[in-house]
């Protein structure tokens, strides 16, 4: 491991330890966007100027503050939205004043500029398209929308290599062609913000030459002042020349698109592969060393910061050419990474022929750092998946991940991720109450496919299961496709249109479907639930006829008064997860029927759809909305975490987890599919470790997708259950993201203790 110099060892005290300095300033962002949007015109009523003019007030005012010891300036100043300032007018004076505003402008944003926040408008999309669609939204059974904010990767790239000053001829240039006049509601804004964009650096570049004259002259503070000086001269308004000047460019430009839309799952992409050629010139010219670029990284990692972080990066993968792409910046972002000891979303990217020496690198840090990173997608599924859905051989080995595993093309796409929801396992309870909720007997958002009591044959019933799948999965889509609209007048994003290929030459916003690639992320919940329930009623009523339908039904219907019954349904029937055929291939079958509706979808309705077997934190939602199922699972229990084996149902070892998980088909998921595997710190040793790599390596040879460990003993999840004053640094692989232990509520904290802790290989 290597050590944190002293500037890292005390800047990351302060990030974690201290309040943020963004927690402090956060009336800033609020009164700055107010103020901007205050002084547009009052002819000005089109969303994206009025945008550009909130956002350009941000970038041009926002405080420049420099911390002592920082190589990297800047701060995101909150999470790009309100939610920080109360409600409360008394509250929201106090926070305003803490960021620093005097009564004067405290008073006045209370008043005029509230009401300047609301002259973005926003236009409500359609209403579900019928009573049956609007009833499966209240069961949490279909849901469809559009999200339009901070879930993507933009050409951060770009910044580096043309500065915003180069980006400011480009659209001048597009704009020109497309005979587009000065107050175009597409190109204005973008140049607006743009010409904004290009004085940031300048500002900040100021503030560093006023402290380098009030320090000691001479001193190391002086010095590294009056670099910053020049760094920030030189970006974001030109090209990066070095690699500190990279860094900075990048950080600025994530900045500003923090502040268009917020923090959250805005991501930053594959970084080792952007910032090495700066790396790689600086190295090879002698003028920075490891340990400089190492500190920079740590820099950079602890401006990323948060309690909740999901601003993903990656490293590793493939080059367009498909040769590796591990360089020396992804040994040293796994470096820091480990050395800072904190939760830093970083992904791998690996393939069966990936070199086991960095493979036992990236899973030495999970167990290290044991906190759930990094975390693994493989490239010889990913990329036919993505080429399956039309993306370009040279794209698709660029891909990278957003927030928590959702697949990006980054600069080229709006993926629209966690947009459509659809929880799979409400299909067997619609289908055995011929369309009826079991939760609310008065709803009826499923399709009559007859009565289950008539169904002679496990065929018959799967086939009504299959039409309920379809109803449910078709719905969602309709809903989404009918968000689309609304989305496009409501939430223009100049900035992302700047940083995204193809919005400037087709003259299309970001959210309007400008991005070269646009296209919807289908969620969907309770694979592993629904593969479990229905080879427990083939098992249990078919084959062994231990158990009469009605008496299913019935139990069902009442959440399984008899407890011996349910037992019987978990205990005695196949279980995903433990590499058993008969349950993995109905999983197998489910899926691909799954991806041929949504394939199906896309040609009625013309949005590509790509399936995500991913439920995030809404597994517990889902679960709520959900009655008992034939797996055994109550009434309102939560469901699986994605593609994983409901908690505690894995019992046949690792190995045969991840071959279970391998049979998947994986290369029809384009938006990933996500399973989070509990193992024990044991599999990590020395030992271990190469049997490990091996069995990853294989499982990426045979389909896995995407797998996340959480390296930490049940009996010390417990322990900081009941004292978590004690464990205020444990942190855990969630769903899809890592947060410290105590943070979570119950419900959450017990499924994770509840997941299997697999201990031998």
């Amino acid at each position: 491991m290597r050590t944190l110099s002293d500037r890292c060892d005390i800047l990351r005290q302060q990030a974690v330890h201290e309040k943020p300095l963004n927690e402090k300033l956060c009336g800033q962002w609020a009164w700055h966007l107010a103020d901007g949007l205050a002084r547009a015109p009052a002819e000005c009523t089109h969303n994206a100027w009025l945008t550009a003019f909130g956002l350009s007030a941000v970038i041009e005012h926002m405080p420049t503050f420099i911390q002592e010891g920082e190589l990297i300036v800047g701060c995101n100043f909150g999470d790009g939205a309100c939610e920080h300032l109360s409600n409360n007018p008394d509250q929201a004076r106090q926070q305003l004043q803490s960021s620093g505003f005097s009564e004067d402008d405290t008073s006045w944003y209370l008043t005029e500029g509230m009401k300047a926040r609301h002259r973005i408008t926003r236009q409500p999309p359609q209403p579900p398209r019928s009573e049956q669609a609007a009833q499966l939204s209240q069961e949490g059974a279909s849901i469809g929308f559009c999200l339009t904010d901070n879930h993507t990767v933009i050409g951060y790239e770009q910044v580096l290599s043309k500065g915003f000053y180069g980006l400011l001829k480009e659209i001048d240039q597009a704009a020109s062609q497309a005979g587009a006049s000065a107050d175009d509601p597409f190109f204005g804004p973008i140049r607006k913000v743009c010409q904004a964009a290009c004085t940031l650096g300048d500002r900040f570049a100021e503030q560093a030459e006023l402290l380098a004259s009030r320090a000691e002259p001479g001193s190391m503070s002086q010095a590294e002042l009056q670099a910053l000086t020049r760094v920030c001269r030189q970006v974001p308004r030109y090209p990066a020349r070095t690699f500190h000047e990279a860094m900075q460019s990048l950080w600025f430009a994530h900045m500003i698109n923090t502040w268009e839309d917020g923090i959250n799952a805005n991501s930053l992409g594959r970084l080792d592969q952007i910032l090495y050629p700066y790396y790689q010139a600086d190295r090879e010219q002698g003028c920075l060393t490891r340990e400089e670029a190492f500190e920079l990284v740590c820099c950079l990692w602890i401006k990323l910061y948060r309690d909740y972080d999901v601003q993903q990066s990656c490293i590793g993968g493939c080059r367009p050419d498909g040769q590796t792409a591990v360089n020396e910046l992804s040994w040293l972002m796994l470096d820091a990474t480990e050395s800072l000891d904190f939760v830093r979303c970083l992904s791998v990217r690996y393939a069966p022929e990936t070199d086991r020496a960095f493979m036992t690198r990236a899973l030495e840090v999970v167990g290290h750092v044991q906190k759930g990173i990094p975390f693994f997608f493989n490239d010889a599924v990913m990329i036919p998946a993505l080429l399956e859905k039309g993306i370009d051989l040279t794209d698709a080995r660029d891909y990278t991940q957003l927030g928590c595993v959702e697949t990006v093309i980054p600069g080229k796409s709006n993926p629209h991720a966690v947009t459509t929801h659809c929880n799979l396992l409400k299909a067997v309870e619609y289908a055995l109450g011929n369309g009826r909720s079991m939760v609310d007997p008065a709803l009826c958002p499923g399709l009559a496919t007859g009565d289950p009591l008539a169904m002679k044959s496990f065929a018959q019933l799967k086939i009504a299961v299959m039409a309920q799948l379809r109803h449910i999965i078709e719905q969602a889509c309709l809903m989404t496709a009918d968000s689309i609209a609304a989305a496009a007048l409501n939430a223009p994003k100049p900035y992302k249109s700047l940083l995204t290929s193809d919005c400037l030459q087709r003259g299309l916003d970001f959210n309007n479907r400008g991005a070269r690639y646009d296209y919807y992320q289908v969620m969907l919940f309770g694979l592993p639930n629904l593969a479990d329930a229905l080879a427990a009623v083939q098992e249990m009523v078919y084959h062994r006829q231990a158990l009469h339908l009605p008496i299913l039904i019935d139990q069902l219907q009442h959440d399984f008064p008899d407890e011996a019954l349910r037992l019987d349904l978990v205990n005695k029937a196949p279980k995903f997860g433990n590499d058993i055929d008969d349950v993995d291939q109905l999983a197998v079958e489910i899926l691909n029927f799954c991806c041929d509706v949504l394939d199906d979808m896309s040609q009625k309705t013309g949005l590509p759809f790509h399936a995500q077997p991913f439920t995030f934190l809404w597994m517990v939602d889902r679960g709520r909305l959900t009655a008992a199922t034939p797996d055994g699972r109550h009434k309102g229990e939560i469901l699986a975490y994605s593609a994983s084996p409901m908690q505690g149902r894995d019992f046949n070892g690792f190995t045969a987890l991840m071959n279970s998980l391998a049979k998947l088909p994986t290369t029809r998921t384009a938006g990933t599919t996500s399973a989070i595997v509990e193992v024990d710190p044991q599999l990590f040793t020395d030992k271990n470790m190469p049997s490990f790599v091996a069995i990853m390596l294989e499982a990426a040879r045979r389909g896995i997708s995407n797998v996340q460990f959480n390296v930490v003993d049940a009996d010390i999840l417990i322990e900081a259950q009941q004292f978590p004053d004690r464990h205020r640094n444990l942190a855990v692989r969630v769903s899809g993201f890592s947060q410290k232990f105590y943070l979570l509520d119950k419900t959450m904290q017990d499924h994770i203790i509840q997941r299997t802790k697999h201990k031998v290989l």
